[in-house]
């Protein structure tokens, strides 16, 4: 869809002057700061170097004290500790950080499980509490699950083991479990950051366990204390991917991640690194590159070969779970774009209404969220997608930022057979003969909540002129990574250039802007062979190549 432009407001003088002075920084970068809330100099400060004195207190999680002592007795009674984890992302570096992190506490007797997508459904169901009930634990943890999993929780204690459910996701009244919650969004939590991710809560848990362990002189020579900071490539990895936004803690484990990846302290991404020809490790790295392949593999199959993968300590296995994630990425891909297309066709059918819901019998469902997601940049609208699995159907939703999507399901639950999510992602499940009414309600709330057709906005940071850039100013901009969710990518409108361009394998364009400036645009060869659009929208860079260095300014939108 075409978006409007949004140009940002003037901000007050005084700020930007009180930034630049204190940062050395250009007025560009402290007009931004200001403008994303960062207006004094210590709050730019903090922004511009997180440290780890940010981290809050994991002891304000609710239950975590309880949980803390918990896990120190089944670790000196030798109990059997069984986690449970998602087959996303964050679900996957959340279970691998907790297994590393309990095996260098000395657990003996640790296994995990994640669910199957289709054979057992998400988190916690009664399919996958079947299967960790015949793995014998003594305790269940699970990770980025368990918080709508109340009687499912229930029926496991009835059965003699103990559940801890630690988890991020909103929390529905009705499904609470009753035992110990690791959860900063239950109702009854006053942890002071709603927003951190399930490997994050992950993470807490570690950093309370660890404290706890130290003050009763657990660690030893033999049984050295594990270093936290090496974890944060997990909990970095699952941040990004999960896309919660990378402010406060999450911007400092992010921060400090992306150091330790490229570190290279673990193998798994020394070897995802070598594999996609990847140099240095990025925020968008993770989320465009490493994130997918993890996520792939829970899609169309069994995601254990990806905690298997981060995990590994021969290089030889880890290299072939690597290509093995990988080809299953490129499967996902080819999947996915065939969807889309009849995704598309249907949606056409749809063009009146405020929210889209496409079924299809042979759609997979570890592919509907990517396809709803991808219907969703076209459309600007919320969209379901939904396909059959054992005689329901299952769907993935995603909206736009005017509609919170869980609580449009929350208007249709009377349709829905079990939902949960977040504003902007959910996911539900519906008896076939529940599909059309389903459908005509939430075509329905959406009409109410939406009353018109909305366009959706391209929110810039400024305008630049090629002429007037440096690697000075960019490496400032710099200093605002890492980009993604609540901390998006500087984004400015630029003319087009006035000389010819270089065509580049003929797919991209090429304009060489002066001695040390450049711009890229990917797969713009086509359309700008025909008309050149009367203004670019372009992200800023640096390009090293041969020991030069550029400023590079890259197209991400024309008009």
């Amino acid at each position: 869809m075409r978006k409007e432009w949004v140009l940002p407001d003037k901000q007050d003088d005084r700020q930007v002057q009180e930034l630049m002075k204190a940062h050395q920084l250009n007025a560009l970068v402290a007009e931004l700061l200001v403008r994303r809330g960062y207006a004094s100099p210590e709050d730019a400060g903090r922004f511009l170097s997180p440290d780890f004195s940010e981290l809050h207190d994991p002891l304000l999680m609710r239950h975590m004290p309880e949980a803390v002592q918990l896990l120190r007795d089944a670790l000196h009674q030798q109990k059997r500790v069984v986690i449970l984890g998602d087959y996303d992302v964050d679900g996957v570096t959340g279970t691998a950080l907790l297994l590393d992190f309990f095996q260098s506490c000395g657990f003996q007797d640790l296994g995990f499980f994640i669910p199957n997508r289709v054979d057992h459904g998400y988190g916690l169901t009664p399919a996958s509490a079947a299967e960790v009930a015949a793995m014998k634990p003594d305790l269940v943890v699970t990770v980025d699950n368990g918080i709508t999993a109340g009687p499912e929780t229930a029926d496991l204690e009835a059965q003699g083991m103990t559940v801890l459910v630690t988890d991020h996701h909103l929390a529905d009244p009705q499904k609470l479990p009753q035992g110990l919650v690791l959860n900063p969004n239950h109702p009854q939590c006053d942890y002071p950051f709603k927003k951190i991710s399930g490997c994050g809560v992950a993470l807490k848990l570690a950093m309370a366990l660890r404290r706890a362990l130290r003050e009763e002189g657990w660690w030893n020579a033999d049984r050295p204390e594990p270093n936290l900071r090496l974890l944060l490539d997990l909990a970095a990895l699952g941040t990004v991917a999960d896309v919660v936004p990378l402010v406060d803690e999450n911007r400092v484990m992010v921060h400090h991640g992306l150091k330790v990846l490229n570190e290279g302290h673990r193998l798994a991404f020394r070897v995802l690194q070598r594999l996609k020809q990847v140099p240095v490790v990025t925020a968008q790295t993770l989320g465009w590159k490493y994130g997918p392949l993890i996520n792939a593999v829970g899609r169309l199959q069994d995601a254990a070969p990806a905690v298997h993968l981060l995990l590994s300590a021969d290089e030889d296995e880890a290299l072939g779970l690597a290509e093995e994630l990988d080809a299953i990425n490129l499967q996902r891909r080819e999947l996915g774009d065939e969807m889309l297309e009849a995704a598309m066709q249907m949606a056409s059918g749809q063009r009146n209404q405020r929210g889209v819901v496409v079924f299809h019998p042979e759609f997979h469902e570890g592919v509907n969220g990517i396809v709803a997601a991808r219907l969703v940049e076209r459309l600007h609208k919320p969209v379901v997608v939904f396909s059959e699995s054992n005689g329901l159907l299952k769907g993935s939703g995603r909206s736009i930022p005017e509609l919170h999507l869980k609580d449009a399901f929350d208007a249709c639950a009377e349709h829905l057979a079990r939902y949960g999510g977040h504003a902007a992602a959910a996911g539900c499940s519906v008896h076939p003969d529940q599909l059309e009414a389903f459908q005509a309600q939430f075509a329905e709330v959406c009409a109410r909540r939406l009353p018109h057709q909305l366009t959706p906005k391209l929110e810039l940071d400024g305008r630049v002129d090629p002429g007037q850039l440096s690697l000075g100013l960019v490496q400032q901009l710099q200093r605002l990574e890492p980009f993604g969710a609540a901390n998006p990518e500087p984004l400015f409108a630029c003319p087009t250039p006035t000389v010819p361009f270089q065509t580049l394998k003929e797919k991209h364009v090429k304009w060489q802007l002066g001695e040390s400036v450049e711009m890229i645009g990917w797969n713009l060869a086509e359309p700008m062979e025909h008309a050149l659009p009367d203004q670019l929208a372009v992200t800023l860079g640096i390009n090293e190549f041969r020991g030069r260095r550029k400023v590079q300014l890259m197209i991400r939108e024309a008009v």
